[in-house]
């Protein structure tokens, strides 16, 4: 008997959230009870490296997801795969085009897309997402199931693409805790951070989303014990150099640019700090419990009591009040936070668990 072929499509695999979702399904699903393909339109990113070896890659060669709609239709045709599933924006919008057209040749194929943010806010802060989210409303209904990552999304989803209930799952983003134990375990000759100072840590790709052009005003509101420190790489860096000349903080603050183990810092950090104008899901704040790490998040969309247990894995501060981050900074690093009751947070969200969620999706008949 022939195993169910489930197909994953991504554009590539970088180093983002997206991408680290799927390499974590790809590598974990049951390869016994599932033949698990992964198309990329370009096989391209760290993370490809990482990828099982059960799982077949195709690569579609193509440099643009949307002008390449041909070649996406003739691997899912020659695959009849019992899952096409997607989650990143451009491949979500593309398959949502596709899947009425391919239901007449595959009338048992599910198609199923993972939202990666939340729609009425990634329209407010990215203006040039709303030609396409103004499409993307008429086409989302096309997909059997839509996966949400937290309630906050699939209301969200409900509200703004007005879908059906009944079509869209809540399910968290998995967390490979064995996978940053391994991280952690690694030793490295680079020098992490400065064991002198109070060591802050925030993590991610520097555009306008992760709030870290207004981040690095904190400093102006804590002494000289304290540092800085962002991990990333991305569109904003110039303005966030700027306000970092700006506020005269220049010996307190390091961009430290991309790395690829972002962990080990983590582990040398006394907080974590998440400054997000909004998150679909805040991964950082999950790698960072399973570091052991106490985190302080501005209470956004998308980030709330659902992730943060107070005072116990973390604390949430209102939105954009930035003497209100630096004063709970001060707070939680002169005092010591229970690393066990911290990494115990983080189970519910453990890769198996996560996986099997996906798995009885993967099995269900259409919504």
């Amino acid at each position: 008997m022939h195993k169910p072929v489930i197909l994953f499509v991504m554009h590539e695999l970088n180093v983002g959230g997206a991408e680290r979702v799927v390499s974590n399904l790809v590598n974990n699903i049951d390869h016994e009870a599932f033949e698990v393909h992964l198309c990329l339109f370009k096989k391209k990113g760290a993370l490809v490296e990482t990828i099982a070896r059960e799982v077949i890659i195709h690569d579609l060669e193509a440099s643009r997801v949307l002008l390449s709609p041909h070649k996406l239709w003739s691997l899912i045709l020659k695959l009849k795969p019992k899952v096409v599933f997607s989650s990143i924006t451009h491949v979500n919008l593309l398959l949502s085009m596709l899947a009425p057209l391919l239901r007449p040749f595959l009338k048992e194929t599910l198609f199923i897309t993972r939202e990666v943010n939340i729609p009425s806010i990634r329209a407010k802060y990215m203006p040039q997402s709303k030609k396409m989210d103004r499409f993307y409303k008429h086409t989302i209904g096309n997909f059997d199931y839509v996966i949400a990552q937290s309630n906050y999304m699939r209301d969200d989803l409900i509200t703004h693409y007005g879908l059906k209930k009944e079509k869209v799952e809540v399910i968290n983003n998995p967390l490979n805790v064995n996978f940053i134990l391994s991280q952690l375990e690694k030793k490295t000759s680079k020098k992490l951070l400065n064991s002198s100072k109070i060591n802050i840590l925030a993590t991610g790709n520097l555009r306008k989303q992760k709030g870290f052009d207004k981040l690095v005003e904190v400093m102006r509101y804590l002494d000289d014990r304290y540092h800085l420190t962002i991990i990333g790489e991305g569109v904003e860096r110039a303005l966030i150099e700027a306000n970092i000349e700006t506020f005269d903080v220049r010996e307190r603050v390091t961009l430290l640019g991309f790395q690829a183990n972002p962990y080990i810092y983590m582990k040398a950090s006394d907080i974590v700090v998440l400054s997000s104008n909004y998150e679909g899901f805040p991964n950082v704040i999950l790698e960072a419990n399973a570091c052991g790490k106490f985190a302080v998040a501005y209470r956004c969309p998308g980030v709330s009591e659902e992730i943060i247990q107070h005072e116990i894995n973390g604390c949430l501060v209102e939105f954009s009040d930035i003497k209100a981050l630096a004063k709970s900074i001060e707070n939680h690093t002169a005092i010591h936070h229970n690393e066990i009751a911290i990494k115990e947070t983080t189970k519910p969200y453990e890769v198996q668990n996560i996986v099997h969620r996906y798995q009885e999706i993967f099995m269900k008949k259409e919504a």
